[in-house]
């Protein structure tokens, strides 16, 4: 998931509520107002310079340095920036936006034992501050601890049961813990106080996808796209829609992402071309899976390259992309069983028997794996092996219920074997007799 939104407010001022009794002079008063103008400006170097001259004045004012802090955060000075945080801390033990900046400048280092200690002391300070125990809550997140995260945005929610961030942010360690019905809930929830909140929608559309309720999570991605088109979103609407096997829908989305160029890792053109294949569009799918093969040579990008080749009758290629999945896993039964009915199509039956032998030997009881290999044998004449897979077949079958419709034609076909096996056996008899009539009169 996305890092989520820590509350982190930087110290905004306006000239007209400052107080000129909190400075000894006109001049501290206006290095002040302009540092804060110049802060709410951007103009943080700017900001800098104004401030360092207050605290060269007055360096016992701890609001200058928090200033300064934001500044120099701001700049991506988090040193410097936790140098004054700590400055105005020593000069103010209960200036609470210093701890909370301090906290932020911590966790811009990944150092959250720190930020954490930061955190502790607020919420020590303003114990039913909410927006402390989310922070927190989001602290305790990045650092993986997903249990004291729990129980710090649930209290965030118990203090404010509005707040939609710690609502959307507690869902993210639910779905951590894989729980997407309960994270689903608490984003329901977000979505109702604030049903323009990007995030929660988007992560509410995955637990929607998890939990298989897919056209929950296609009418949320549907909302995303209406208001921000970005590619990712057609992405997982895609995926969605592949689940709800709307093949079609799938593709399209699957294009407009590849359009704006999202994951150039290749893998939604993978995702294109299965979507292709359900649709039997073939060459489409191939022409995508074959650049797909530039970014990417596992094993299984070759199986569903065979599987196209094999339907597109291009045999030689099939066998070829199954020989590639064997090459890294041999004993991928799979594999070795479309192999052989690409080695049967191209009438190369000896390979095909030992392809099929193979599988049976690594335990594969698919009863038409039996056939099958029970068609090369009565191809090859081999009626005695023809009818032990025809009889294996037929065993099995009584296992398989969606094979048992086969079972009568398969009896039929063993009478049959036997018959051509009688047959065989008397003609090679005769030719015995007519090797020994020949023999004797030698």
């Amino acid at each position: 998931m996305k890092k989520l939104t820590y509350l982190f407010i930087y110290f905004l001022l306006v000239c007209n509520v400052l107080k000129a009794q909190e400075f000894e002079s006109q001049e501290q008063v206006d290095l002040f107002n302009k540092s804060v103008l110049h802060f709410n400006d951007k103009k943080y170097d700017s900001a800098i310079i104004y401030i360092d001259s207050l605290i060269n004045i007055n360096p016992n004012y701890a609001q200058a340095y928090n200033i300064r802090g934001n500044s120099n955060f701001s700049l991506g000075n988090y040193d410097q920036s936790i140098a004054d945080f700590s400055q105005a801390i020593h000069l103010n033990k209960k200036l609470t936006e210093a701890y909370r900046s301090r906290a932020e400048a911590y966790r811009s280092q990944n150092k959250y034992d720190l930020a954490i200690v930061d955190m502790n002391t607020l919420i020590e300070l303003e114990p039913e501050n909410s927006n402390f125990y989310y922070n927190r809550g989001i602290i305790q997140r990045e650092n993986n601890d997903l249990t004291l995260s729990f129980s710090d945005l649930s209290k965030s929610i118990a203090l404010n049961p509005k707040n939609a961030m710690a609502l959307t942010a507690r869902a993210d360690v639910l779905f951590a813990l894989n729980d997407y019905k309960q994270a689903k809930k608490d984003l329901d929830e977000a979505i109702k106080i604030n049903d323009k909140n990007i995030d929660a929608i988007k992560m509410r559309g995955m637990a929607s996808y998890y939990l298989k309720e897919y056209n929950d999570a296609i009418a949320d991605y549907t909302k995303l796209i209406a208001s921000n088109p970005v590619p990712d979103i057609y992405y997982y609407r895609g995926i969605a829609y592949m689940e709800n096997k709307d093949y079609a829908k799938a593709i399209a989305d699957f294009s407009v992402s590849i359009d704006k160029n999202y994951l150039q890792d290749g893998t939604i053109l993978y995702n294109r071309a299965v979507a292709y294949y359900y649709l039997n569009d073939l060459d489409n799918s191939l022409k995508d899976i074959n650049e797909f093969l530039k970014f990417n040579q596992e094993s299984h990008i070759y199986d569903l390259r065979a599987s196209i080749n094999y339907r597109k009758e291009n045999y030689a290629d099939a066998i070829d992309d199954f020989s590639k999945v064997l090459s890294s896993n041999p004993n991928n039964t799979q594999a070795l069983k479309g192999r052989a009915n690409s080695y049967y199509n191209l009438e190369k039956y000896d390979e095909c028997i030992a392809d099929i032998t193979k599988a049976i030997s690594l335990g594969d009881n698919d009863p038409s794996i039996y056939h099958n290999r029970a068609n090369c044998y009565r191809t090859k004449e081999n009626y005695k092996d023809a009818i032990e897979d025809c009889k294996r077949f037929i065993e099995l079958a009584r296992e398989h219920p969606e094979y048992s419709s086969y079972i009568p034609d398969i009896e039929k076909e063993i009478n049959y074997l036997e018959y051509k096996l009688k047959e065989q056996t008397l003609e090679n008899q005769n030719i015995e007799e007519k090797l020994k009539g020949i023999k004797k009169s030698d």
